[in-house]
């Protein structure tokens, strides 16, 4: 961890168990490596602040926890060869955590849901009527925009909390269990 991104944790209470870190420290680290990259930089700095941004964007938005507050080191593997990283399908190892984490949630006694979310809510979104937000409503003349398709309801003014699938797994598994073979959209290109 330290020859890869600098950051030796003063506490032990960042390492959550040997196999996790807490993205707090990865941030408060960041702000203290180099506040300004320039062309001056040296490329171990910029390595370093790289590897310490993937590690925030891993743990906080495409392999996140329940609370989204730990990175898995296991990253750090992948991290350490920079020009090898776009040879990897993260888009697979995304959509497979999401599915591992869809199949653990999926009993009772979760409360909450972890993974890369938007990908999940705008599958829903397109498919079931009853998840979905109102449509934000489209200016006279303007063609609806089909790509990204996340788009459609992002526009929309007061988007909050109250559409995000992490908090509310209770009722989107109630609203599921209740629908019936018309309120589900097979194919959602129109």
């Amino acid at each position: 961890m330290e020859r890869l991104t600098g950051l030796q944790p003063p506490e032990e209470t960042a390492l959550v168990g040997a196999g996790h870190l807490q993205l707090t420290t990865v941030r408060q680290h960041l702000e203290a490596l180099h506040p300004d990259i320039t062309d001056d930089t040296p490329e171990l700095h910029i390595h370093r602040y790289t590897r310490l941004l993937l590690l925030l964007m891993f743990g906080g938005v495409l392999f996140p926890n329940t609370l989204g507050n730990l990175v898995s080191l296991r990253f750090l593997h992948h991290l350490e060869r920079l020009d090898d990283l776009p040879q990897y399908s993260w888009g697979v190892v995304v959509l497979s955590y999401l599915y591992r984490q869809m199949c653990r949630e999926s009993m009772d006694t979760q409360r909450d849901i972890a993974g890369f979310l938007p990908m999940l809510q705008v599958w829903a979104w397109e498919r079931f009527l009853q998840l979905h937000p109102p449509l934000p409503p489209l200016a006279p003349g303007a063609l609806p925009s089909f790509l990204p398709l996340a788009r459609r309801w992002l526009d929309r003014q007061g988007y909050g909390r109250e559409y995000e699938a992490r908090h509310n797994l209770p009722l989107c598994r109630d609203l599921l269990d209740l629908l019936e073979g018309a309120q589900f959209i097979l194919d959602a290109i129109q």
